[in-house]
């Protein structure tokens, strides 16, 4: 019976994990969620992959340049500010 139990467990927390990774990685999560996540990925090499690809995603995107140091870049604001205000024609 426990086996069935850790089954019905398992693929209910598989569904609800992917949607509080983000949650998780920036410690929006209450302590009980939180165990509830990193236990899941303790048995889950798939989403435990997903979590790594989501962590390594912040880091790299914590270690880019701001966007005004791209070439170009206050002209794409510019023009994108631009095109925010246009009005739209149906």
């Amino acid at each position: 019976m426990s086996s069935l139990w850790h089954n019905l467990q398992f693929r209910r927390d598989h569904r609800w994990a992917p949607a509080h990774m983000s949650a998780y990685l920036d410690s929006e999560l209450r302590a009980r969620a939180r165990a509830r996540l990193e236990d899941h990925t303790a048995d889950c090499p798939q989403c435990r992959r997903v979590l790594a690809e989501l962590q390594t995603m912040l880091g790299l995107l914590r270690s880019a340049p701001p966007p005004e140091l791209f070439a170009g870049g206050p002209a794409i604001t510019t023009a994108v500010l631009r095109r925010l205000h246009e009005p739209v024609e149906h």
